[in-house]
């Protein structure tokens, strides 16, 4: 039977906020080797890409170092700014599931979008697509189920109008909120602690990432001495670490800085310093032994092992 699934590497680099201008990308259709190119402000930084090759499956894909240089170079053709390989903060690699459908013979026909098939027996197979148009593919499965098996729904589809966790009673000026009511204390290693301010990048972070939840994490900054920076220049709070174990069933170190938080795809040097951090949180949390926390950095270190960032870039800051 030909296979659904023709995997595709992409990698993505991410560079310094001064490679875009804020709230402006840029997309090239066609470099002059025929690829498309990208760059976007993302998180405060720049994310540049793409690339497009097939390879394997694999847990841990690694970009290679030409197809980063060939994101450098082709992205140097449009700048004035001087593009520097250790100005790349974060460099990783992920694999597309492009799909191609099993009733057509055209080999050409490979897609980035999401099929769904009717198999024997009245199986249904939806394949491909991208995390971004989860719904569609969700409503488009059910939709088939429901017409294979003669169902009888008593409503429409709702996903259209499912609103986020977090979404109630939140505006965009909800951040201020943050700032105006809270307080971060932040614990030292020798147990004292200190107030310091929730400024406005932390408070800003918070109402974006967690919407108007985003008040149970401040107050776990507050009341439980977690409000200190994970890392030098960014708004990740230790309070995070805990609500999100409490609340986002954060299980690993892992977990945290790559899909809780994007700091090990902003910024793979902080985010190899805040690991141990993180996995003391996590252990406190979930009453991890020796051996699991040992397990846990180890785990953590390889998994940034395949981000390959320059060794020489600089924080934006040192406030922590």
């Amino acid at each position: 039977m030909k296979p659904l699934i023709t995997p595709s590497s992409g990698v993505h680099v991410v560079l310094p906020d001064y490679y875009s201008p804020d709230g402006m990308g840029l997309i090239v259709p066609k470099t002059k080797d025929g690829r498309v190119i990208f760059m976007l402000p993302w998180l405060g930084k720049t994310l540049a890409g793409t690339t497009d090759s097939s390879t394997t499956i694999t847990m841990l894909p690694e970009p290679q170092e030409n197809e980063i240089q060939f994101i450098l170079d082709a992205i140097s053709d449009y700048l004035c700014v001087k593009v520097r390989r250790t100005d790349v903060h974060s460099a990783w690699s992920g694999i597309r599931p492009l799909v191609s459908d099993p009733s057509l013979t055209n080999t050409a026909n490979i897609s980035r979008e999401h099929i769904i098939t009717e198999g024997p027996e009245g199986l249904v197979t939806i394949a491909g697509g991208k995390w971004t148009t989860y719904r569609s593919m969700a409503e488009d499965a059910v939709d088939l189920a429901i017409r294979i098996g003669s169902l009888k729904p008593t409503n429409f589809c709702v996903t259209k109008d499912l609103a986020l966790a977090g979404t109630a009673d939140w505006d965009p000026a909800f951040f201020t909120l943050l700032a105006q009511q809270f307080i971060r204390m932040k614990k030292t290693r020798s147990g004292k602690v200190f107030p310091g301010v929730m400024d406005t990048s932390i408070s800003h972070h918070l109402s974006c990432s967690y919407g108007s939840l985003a008040q149970q994490v401040a107050v776990i900054a507050q009341d439980e001495g977690l409000g200190k920076r994970l890392a030098h220049g960014y708004p990740y709070l230790e309070a995070e670490v805990a609500y999100c174990a409490r609340n986002e069933y954060c299980e690993t170190a892992v977990d945290f800085i790559a899909r809780r938080s994007r700091l090990a795809f902003l910024d793979t040097n902080a985010a190899a310093k805040a690991v141990p951090r993180v996995v003391e949180i996590l252990a406190t949390e979930h009453k991890w032994n020796r051996a699991r926390r040992k397990l846990e950095l180890k785990s953590a270190f390889a998994f940034l092992e395949t981000f390959k960032a320059s060794k020489n870039t600089q924080f934006e800051d040192l406030k922590h």
